[in-house]
């Protein structure tokens, strides 16, 4: 089941990083300048604002197994017109695009029904850090040979469809993993008895793997622990992610060498996460600190903005990307366990997941889409200045992290961020640490309202995640939830611009014979 889940994503991975390793190819290729280039980057990200949100709620209906197989199947047909849209002298913009639509689909959300599969497998702190460490030590593997091999294959076959083409022969071969994951889970529910790790509070544990129902009367009792941490991943995860856009072309620049140099150095980073996240996630389930390495996490990622931003030499260069890659390994683990520790009902992980995808989607729109002006706007086509939008994400991630840190080992934290200290301590010692939040809040109150002195652990542990009770908090979480929506709504304003831009920088360029 981990070997094939894993793999099912193979395809997804492999393509995400092709389109921005081939940037200066596509645009002298396509005639496009670097804010309609944004625009097709970005585009896969603004789909899934709000569709990764509706088809959470599809696949906590029909289940991870039968969704993986239709998201992967999307995932082809889009690869499949993005290879044709650059073949045979086509190279059309607009059919690109299409192609990047149709795959996004399926991207967005296909990671979502992985950790479904492995929220209802795995128990937290008994293997669910590790499968999800798995997961992504083969997605970054998939990721570094994608990127690595674009520009070889591009110069050396003759054309830059040759790559695409071979991305959407692997998606073929992962949406064949898919189909035995739904045949394998077929066979594991109709022979054995499946425990669902993954269950609400009372309900039985085996049975279907279709837990959960988005609902939003429930994001209203996620905990503020959990806008905490939507606001880190707003940053860091959307930061991380979409620094790849700019990578390539960023290290062409700085070491003044050609699109096959540049794709080697701009992907080697991904190694270290190939060997570090599986490990991650065996520290996680034995030891906890979720919150510590957040914030190692948000420290490596400025430590390599700042050393971009404001230094030029080669060795700084490469001491840069050594630390990006160690916040690329640290991010996604961690980020996927809190979620599922902080909440209080497990019932609602799809919930939860889906809403900070949307999130993190809303902001990359906006960094990428900003990113592509500013170089539009360098006289010279420099990527130094959009490195400034990087290295504020950067500020802003250790900033909300290292506040989290601080709720975890600070009275005043533990008394109203109980669910962050929770998801720092060692699962071993999870029960004991209860009892101590426990007896921290004096007014903690169970799901009848009233404080039960011979309440279970587990509904202790329920009603520590709850948010708190009262107006301010309320207040609060509302705030949080109109803040989100609007990250949401302002990409949405900002890819119209992005369009505006490329279509200006077009005319603007023809018009001037450049």
């Amino acid at each position: 089941m981990i070997a094939f889940t894993c793999m099912c994503t193979f395809g997804n991975h492999w393509s995400n990083g092709l389109i921005t390793t081939m940037k200066t190819t596509i645009e002298k290729t396509l005639e496009i300048n670097n804010s309609e280039f944004a625009t097709l980057v970005s585009v896969t990200n603004l789909v899934n604002t709000f569709l990764c949100i509706a088809l959470g709620f599809v696949i906590d209906k029909f289940g991870g197994p039968l969704m993986s197989v239709i998201l992967t199947a999307f995932h082809l047909a889009g690869a499949a017109v993005e290879a044709g849209a650059t073949t045979n002298g086509l190279n059309s913009y607009h059919v690109l695009m299409a192609g990047k639509i149709i795959a996004a689909i399926g991207d967005g959300s296909l990671d979502n029904a992985q950790h479904k599969i492995f929220a209802a497998y795995f128990a937290p702190g008994n293997g669910f850090g590790v499968s999800i460490g798995i997961i992504w030590s083969i997605a970054n593997l998939a990721q570094y040979v994608g990127q690595s091999t674009a520009n070889v294959m591009s110069e050396n076959l003759g054309s830059y469809s040759w790559p695409l083409w071979i991305s959407a022969i692997i998606s073929l071969f992962s949406l064949l993993s898919a189909i035995c994951i739904f045949v394998l889970d077929k066979y594991l529910r109709s022979h054995y008895e499946v425990v669902d790790y993954s269950k609400r509070v009372g309900q039985p544990s085996a049975g279907s793997i279709k837990t959960g129902t988005f609902n939003w009367p429930a994001v209203r009792q996620m905990p503020f622990t959990f806008w905490f941490m939507i606001l880190f991943a707003t940053f860091e995860n959307a930061g991380v992610q979409s620094f790849v856009s700019i990578s390539t072309q960023f290290a062409q620049q700085r070491l003044k060498k050609g699109a096959i140099v540049g794709g080697w150095v701009s992907s080697f980073y991904l190694l270290l996460p190939v060997g570090l996240t599986p490990l991650e996630g065996v520290f996680i389930d034995a030891y906890g600190h979720r919150v510590t390495i957040l914030f190692l996490s948000g420290c490596m990622f400025l430590i390599s903005m700042l050393l971009l931003r404001f230094s030029e030499t080669v060795p700084t260069f490469v001491c840069a990307y050594i630390f990006y890659a160690f916040a690329q390994s640290l991010t996604p683990a961690p980020q996927v366990e809190i979620v599922r520790s902080i909440i209080p009902d497990p019932h609602y992980y799809a919930t939860a997941f889906a809403i900070t995808e949307s999130v993190v989607q809303g902001s990359i729109v906006i960094i990428v889409t900003a990113a592509g002006k500013l170089q539009d706007l360098s006289p010279n086509d420099s990527l130094e200045s959009a490195v400034t939008v990087w290295l504020v994400y950067a500020f802003a991630c250790v900033l909300v992290s290292g506040a989290l840190l601080g709720a975890c080992y600070t009275s005043f934290g533990k008394r109203y961020l109980p669910a962050a200290r929770l998801s720092e301590v060692r699962p071993k010692n999870l029960a004991r640490e209860v009892e101590r939040l426990w007896e921290l809040r004096p007014h903690t109150a169970t799901e009848e309202g009233k404080r039960d002195e011979n309440a279970t652990p587990k509904q202790k542990e329920v009603a520590l995640k709850s948010p708190v009770p009262g107006s301010v908090s309320l207040y609060a979480r509302w705030v949080a939830i109109g803040a989100g929506f609007s990250i949401v709504l302002i990409a949405w304003v900002i890819f119209g611009f992005g369009v505006e831009w490329g279509v200006h920088g077009s005319v603007v360029a023809g018009t001037t014979g450049e």
